[in-house]
């Protein structure tokens, strides 16, 4: 059965919306949104709000050394990891009256608050770029609200504070990217345009090329969507790992396999956990930065069978 292959290329990013009137070359716009997905532009005087100099946290993130101390001169370096990201995000905030600024300083602690049981939790915080560009990185805030009113602190229609937030993750994330194949049918005449092309095989792509553009790993979310009747194996080369699982799936029946840090997850859309399905030894891999040699075999394919994969690349700095 003929299946319809594209080339994993990178596609063409998403068009971003670019800031009306603001020129290139200015800095960067900073953003954050709550939890509950309420949106505070920090950079925007026009709003009230102006970001401080002093900013930290946009380069790279904290590393952690393990080693091993010898008789020999030196050390041993047996590791490295990236620690939980830092940042330090300093605001001066104004309105016309002492009534509106209180209000502003109100709305804004309400939307920094952390905890998950009033409604607060982890929220984004966005640098977006005048080309366009944008960076994300999740985060809890955690101090510099606490509401000192020193003389050089708050007035009575401003006030500054030194934003603190926790990053979990400490790699920036770009927009998602997502790749998808299907299946041709047998009958079909049509001689598609490239870069797509026709294999007669249970083979989505032996030795394809999939670019993780970002420059750390990126961790896919494979979604296979039946009919499928066997198995799914999905190699990368570059790394010397694969994943391998058993299944079968009806017309319309989906497996996602979550390969993210801390999510590691195998469900079908019903969400039932499909875990135990994995053949011992599987890996739920990541893809390194730049190209990766990858194949994808799945088993008892039908025309309505697609695959598609999906990764958020992620950067060292904002």
């Amino acid at each position: 059965m003929p299946i319809l292959y594209v080339p994993a290329e990178p596609p063409p990013p998403t068009p971003e919306v670019v800031v009306p009137g603001y020129r290139v070359g200015a800095p960067p716009r900073i953003t954050w949104t709550s939890a509950a997905g309420a949106v505070t532009i920090l950079s925007d005087p026009g709003s009230g709000y102006t970001v401080a100099p002093g900013v930290r946290g946009l380069g790279l993130p904290a590393y952690q050394y393990h080693r091993t101390d010898t008789a020999l001169d030196g050390t041993v370096v047996r590791g490295v990891r990236a620690e939980p990201r830092e940042l330090f995000v300093p605001i001066y905030m104004e309105a016309p009256t002492f009534t509106e600024v209180w209000q502003m300083r109100r709305t804004l602690a309400a939307r920094l608050h952390p905890v998950e049981a009033d409604g607060g939790g982890e929220g984004v915080l966005e640098v977006a770029f005048a080309d366009g560009s944008r960076r994300r990185i999740r985060a809890h805030y955690t101090g510099g609200m606490e509401g000192s009113e020193g003389s050089d602190e708050a007035g009575l229609c401003w006030a500054t504070y030194g934003l603190e937030f926790l990053a979990q993750q400490p790699y920036w994330e770009r927009a998602p990217i997502t790749y998808r194949w299907a299946i041709a049918p047998a009958e079909d005449t049509w001689l598609p345009l490239l870069p797509i092309k026709v294999r007669d095989a249970d083979v989505i792509g032996q030795g394809m090329t999939i670019v993780n553009p970002g420059t750390v790993r990126s961790w896919p979310v494979w979604t296979i969507t039946g009919p499928l009747d066997g198995s799914a194996v999905m190699r990368n080369h570059t790394l010397g790992q694969e994943l391998e699982f058993a299944a079968t799936l009806s017309e319309g029946e989906q497996i996602v396999i979550d390969t993210r840090p801390r999510r590691k997850t195998v469900r079908d859309d019903a969400g039932v956990n499909m875990f135990s399905a994995l053949t011992p030894g599987s890996v739920l891999w990541p893809l390194a930065p730049g190209p990766n040699t990858v194949d994808v075999e799945l088993t008892g394919l039908d025309d309505d069978s697609r695959l598609e994969l999906e990764i958020t690349p992620l950067e060292l700095t904002a």
